[in-house]
């Protein structure tokens, strides 16, 4: 039985299972070897050709039945001992059944010679291909993924894939064609699995035989599997939610919906297109809330399944602490709140408002120290109204406030009198240190103290110095140093001769150097003349500059200079006038300029009790002890007048400041005049009554600070007065208990008021009337 469709002649007949009839050639003849009767390879019949004989083969003829094939006698030379001769039959072109198939050889005068026939039976339908199945149809990436069997036909030509929506043959379509046998794949793209997709594959052979296969049916897309959340779980920065990955080939994305406090009210929070990732966060959340989460995972054909809701556990809300009560000093506030005890401690905030309400409150400071709860504050303005609110956030950033407090930065004042048991003492100059705590030089009946005071006015500590009741203070400064100090006073020796006495202590008023300047550079006056000190200052180059009079002949002028050890750099003795004319001369107060002084003097005709004069006058170092000034000026308001203060103002004039006595010696009137750099007056303040001006500043505002005394009727009382520069009276005070009452230095606080010190007098009995003011000089 044949089975395949091609039989192959190579010289004789060759079959498909390579039987081959050869030619070789042997000497003489040609030898021709074929198969009997096709039924083995060993079954051979040979024919011998004389290969000489010029009338030789001419020809070779297949014979098919009645159907001949000549094989030209070319093909025969050229292929002696080589491959066969091949020729194909069509078997479609033979009917079905038996059929009988010959060689023959024929020379050039047409004598054949046929070999014995062999006999074969044609069945064309053992030659269509085998039925091809298709094994799978998978839905991926928005496209059916198709496989089929592989076709075992040797003469393959070609598969053929065909599709459709439903079963009717009649709408099928060919969707792919292939050539290569190996090839069993075809991704079909845009399609809908969710309705049925119908398939089936056509094979092919070489003789256009074909076979098709069975109707595959797709399966319909199932929706994607619910993912539902793992977990929800929260550090200090983040909250993280988690969940098992999706499944579904086919998936797309998934959503994540965030709903807080409730699963009613939910929003998108992402979208995500990797099906790997399985974790997402947050750095926005309120742990001490439910914080809902679900995850809606969607596949390629926009199918979505929702998962279930999760959320975390709560945080418990922070307890608030408790804002204590404002305490304040001056525009100084101290604000105080309880601890939080909680574990959770991120951070407090306090906060500053200008209404109970706490609008538009800012934040004046934040720690995330648990235990720091306090804030000093300084600075504030004076009169207004601010309003504080402690909050405390926690780890997560949750935030609890405490109560409101509220404070109105008033200024601290006081008014003391400070005594030294029974015995009598006066203050003569009181300043404020660095430290805002008050410093105090007074004086007994029997001693000089050092007086120290704290920033309230209280905690008095007295020093006694071990001077007796001959020595009396002038001025007190703040030494070069900051522990230090340095007072100036006079010392009655005896009988027309007094000293100056230059003390240096430490802040507690232990002494720590002692300067007595009492005589001439040539031994004169060592125990005669009334030397006095008036005034002392800081120099510019760490020392001290003191003025007053010095007496040997008649009095003059006195400058002296010393280092910050109390020794004398410098001394000039200053006459204005001839000695025959016994002016008595002497410095009141003094300002350093950069090559020289200014100095404000008395000048009293004839003798000490005789009528007076203010005298200032500008100095060059290099000349004072000729006496020359650089320019001087003198003015004569009354009989006695009594120059006491020189100050610089704050736009480079000059100040001083004193009160006159008319011929009886009775007060007449205060005064203020203002001068040029030059001397040249710009004004006189005349401020008449009855009062005393010992000591002049200038405020912030750059009006006239004057403190003394003033009468009311036989008695007095400290007096302080603020005048502007037109001499117009801004505002006066008077303070002090019993008797009588002065004021003897004024000096500008760190926080515009005034420190005033001089003393009280009741029952006969002195006391230091020591006083804090605001800048309009009131006491609370």
């Amino acid at each position: 039985m044949l089975k395949n469709k091609t039989i192959l002649l190579i010289l004789s007949l060759s079959l498909f299972f390579s039987c081959k009839w050869r030619v070789e050639d042997q000497p003489g003849y040609w030898v021709i070897t074929f198969p009997q009767d096709g039924a083995t390879c060993n079954e051979k019949v040979t024919l011998s050709i004389d290969a000489n004989d010029p009338d030789g083969i001419c020809g070779v003829e297949v014979n098919v039945n009645d159907l001949k094939i000549d094989i030209p006698l070319s093909e025969i030379l050229g292929n002696i001992n080589n491959e066969p001769i091949e020729v194909s039959l069509n078997t479609n072109e033979l009917p079905d059944g038996p059929i009988s198939v010959s060689v023959s050889i024929c020379d050039c005068n047409d004598n054949c010679t046929e070999s014995p026939p062999l006999d074969y039976t044609v069945d064309n339908t053992l030659s269509v291909p085998d039925t091809i199945s298709i094994n799978s149809v998978i839905f991926k990436d928005g496209g059916f993924d198709i496989l089929w069997e592989k076709s075992n036909a040797p003469d393959f030509n070609q598969y053929d894939l065909y599709h459709s929506l439903n079963e009717n043959l009649e709408d099928f379509s060919i969707i792919y064609s292939s050539n290569e046998v190996s090839q069993l794949t075809y991704y079909l793209e845009n399609v809908n699995p969710l309705v049925y997709n119908y398939f089936y594959v056509m094979v092919s052979d070489s003789f256009n035989y074909s076979t098709k296969g069975p109707i595959y049916t797709s399966s319909l897309d199932p929706e994607p599997e619910a993912i539902n959340i793992e977990s929800v779980l929260y550090d200090e920065s983040q909250m993280y939610i988690t969940w098992l990955e999706s499944p579904d080939s086919d998936f797309l994305k998934y959503e994540i919906y965030f709903g807080e406090n409730d699963t009613l009210n939910v929003s998108l929070l992402d979208s995500i297109f990797d099906k790997s990732l399985t974790t997402f966060s947050i750095n926005e959340f309120d742990p001490h809330l439910k914080n809902y989460f679900r995850i809606i995972v969607y596949d390629t054909l926009n199918q979505n399944t929702k998962g279930d809701f999760n959320s975390n556990e709560t945080q418990p809300t922070p307890e608030p602490v408790i804002l204590d009560s404002i305490s304040s000093f001056g525009n100084e506030l101290t604000i105080n709140w309880s601890a939080y005890s909680n574990l959770d401690f991120q951070r407090y905030n306090l906060y500053r408002a200008f209404d109970a309400n706490m609008n538009n409150k800012e934040i004046l400071f934040s720690t995330t120290d648990r235990l720091d709860t306090n804030y000093f504050s300084d600075g504030n303005d004076y009169g207004a109204t601010y309003y504080f609110i402690v909050s405390v956030v926690d780890l997560w950033g949750y935030e609890v406030f405490s109560n409101v407090n509220f404070i109105i930065p008033q200024y601290f004042t006081f008014l003391n009198n400070y005594n030294v048991e029974t015995e009598s003492i006066s203050g003569y100059y009181g300043i404020q240190n660095t430290t805002e705590q008050y410093k105090i030089i007074g004086k007994s009946s029997s001693d000089i103290y050092f007086t120290h005071l704290d920033r309230y006015g209280e905690n008095i500590a007295f020093q006694p110095l071990n001077y007796n009741e001959s020595v009396t203070p002038i001025k007190l400064l703040q030494g070069q140093s900051e522990n230090t100090y340095l007072f100036a006073s006079n010392v009655i020796n005896g009988f027309e001769d007094t000293d100056i006495k230059i003390t240096k202590t430490d802040q507690n008023g232990s002494i720590i150097w002692e300067s007595i300047i009492g005589y001439d550079i040539d031994g004169e006056n060592t125990n005669y003349g009334y030397d006095i000190s008036n005034d002392i200052i800081l120099s510019n180059d760490g020392g001290y500059i003191i003025t007053g009079q010095y007496h040997a002949q008649h009095p003059d002028i006195l400058v002296v200079k010393i280092d910050d050890q109390g020794s004398i750099q410098n001394k000039h003795i200053i006459s204005t006038a001839p000695s025959s004319q016994r002016v008595v001369e002497s410095g009141k107060s003094i300002l350093s300029i950069d090559n020289g002084y200014i100095i404000l003097a008395s000048l009293s005709q004839s003798s000490a009790n005789g009528p007076s004069d203010i005298w200032l006058s500008e100095y060059i170092e290099s000349t004072l002890n000729d006496g020359d000034t650089t320019w001087t000026q003198t003015w004569d308001i009354n009989t006695f007048d009594i120059p006491e203060r020189l100050i610089k103002k704050t736009d480079g004039s000059y100040a001083l400041s004193g009160y006159s006595l008319n011929s009886g010696g009775e007060i007449e009137s205060s005064w203020i005049i203002n001068s040029d750099i030059s001397g040249n007056e710009l004004s006189t303040i005349i401020i008449s009554g009855d009062n005393y001006v010992y000591d002049l500043i200038e405020n912030n505002n750059g009006d006239y600070i004057i403190a003394g005394k003033k009468f009311n009727n036989n008695d007095y009382q400290g007096w302080i007065a603020c005048i502007d520069i037109q001499g117009n009276v801004v505002w006066e005070k008077t303070y002090g208990e019993g008797d009588n009452a002065l004021f003897r230095s004024i000096k500008q606080t760190s926080d515009g008021g005034f420190i005033i010190t001089g003393e009280a007098q009741t029952d006969g009995i002195s006391s230091i009337l020591h006083a804090k003011t605001d800048p309009d000089g009131n006491i609370y």
